[in-house]
């Protein structure tokens, strides 16, 4: 039987343990940003970076969206490229270009000369904006901390920004593995003392942004990428915290990620969500999606019409959390993301 009142907190939490909830939780991925007007006009006077480093105005935007749609969860503000700074990478945001590092790390020279990487000392800020955030939140709300993944945070690293084919990490997979594994290896450690950070400072559970896993063949992923991420679910779990597994389009990857057993895989639109829960439900694990953010823009019966199907795709299932299948869009309309929460939370339970 489902809890009869929960509070967000622990319908989020429960949910993501694959538990009975009142309801099926609901947040989404990019929910803080700039889709929304008063993040806008907050950005106007600080630079993006600035917003994340200062805890005031990190926890300030990931409250945002929770104030205007009262998701279950907030999620906290922040860039997957922390670690890589902390690394002595220089990080930066051209407007309209999109991330660029450098220097580049595409050498077993250089792999070996980066620094250990001080997670507390350099990424402090971000510990910072949890204790800020979880203060103005209360208690009642869950808040996620997050990470890039190795394979994601070095395809960066390597690429020295985003790429449309990524084509100098994905040689090295063949040319030179074991200077790719050995850069896995060292980001896969700095994660777990990253996110162990968040968890000290206050979040409920953490989210592992893969974006770039499914760049790679499932049997490249499952060799090359998979084994480092494997060990930061692994120590989340022995901690006690949920983990949820993203990656983008990663359809050819689902049963990859299921096999590492986080305790939810995120899938995107495309991949079909009752086939998903099915085979995760069978090993323990939930599933975390998935309409896809265009359907924001349609009007609020056809949105409450896909909530409802989604519903019912997952056949009451414990360990369904409501989100996209990717981030919210710039443009999205806020009717839209309203009538997506909206409908959500017209649910009942799952038991």
């Amino acid at each position: 039987m489902s809890r009869p009142s929960m509070s967000a907190r622990e319908r989020m939490v429960a949910a993501l343990r694959s538990q009975p909830v009142d309801r099926p939780p609901v947040w989404l991925m990019r929910q803080a940003g700039r889709h929304l007007p008063e993040y806008r006009a907050l950005r106007a006077g600080h630079a993006f970076m600035d917003v994340v480093r200062q805890p005031e105005l990190a926890a300030e935007v990931t409250l945002q969206p929770v104030r205007r749609y009262g998701m279950d969860a907030a999620i906290l503000f922040s860039d997957i490229l922390t670690i890589p700074e902390a690394l002595g990478i220089d990080v930066r945001f051209p407007k309209g270009v999109g991330p660029q590092l450098k220097p580049t790390v595409r050498t077993a020279e250089e792999v070996a000369a980066l620094p250990p990487g001080d997670i507390p000392g350099t990424l402090g800020y971000v510990a910072g904006a949890v204790r800020e955030t979880r203060r103005l939140l209360g208690e009642d709300t869950a808040l996620l901390g997050f990470s890039g993944a190795p394979w994601t945070l070095a395809c960066y690293m390597i690429e020295g920004g985003s790429s449309k084919s990524y084509a100098n990490i994905r040689s090295m997979v063949y040319r030179d593995p074991d200077t790719l594994t050995a850069l896995l290896d060292r980001l896969a450690d700095l994660v777990i003392t990253y996110l162990r950070m968040q968890v000290e400072a206050g979040v409920d559970a953490v989210q592992v942004f893969d974006s770039w896993a499914g760049e790679l063949r499932r049997e490249d992923y499952e060799r090359i990428a998979a084994p480092c991420t494997q060990r930061i679910i692994d120590a989340m779990k022995r901690d006690g915290t949920p983990v949820v597994l993203f990656a983008k389009n990663p359809g050819h990857l689902v049963d990859s990620g299921l096999a590492m057993k986080p305790d939810v895989v995120a899938v995107d639109w495309r991949v079909d969500l009752g086939d998903a829960a099915g085979r995760a439900a069978a090993l323990g694990v939930g599933v975390q999606g998935n309409l896809d953010p265009a359907e924001l823009f349609a009007g609020p019966k056809w949105i409450g019409r896909r909530v409802r199907e989604m519903h019912a795709a997952v056949g009451g299932r414990t360990g369904h959390v409501f989100n996209l299948g990717h981030g919210v869009w710039p443009s999205a309309p806020i009717p839209g993301v309203e009538a997506f929460v909206n409908a959500v939370q017209a649910l009942g339970g799952q038991g």
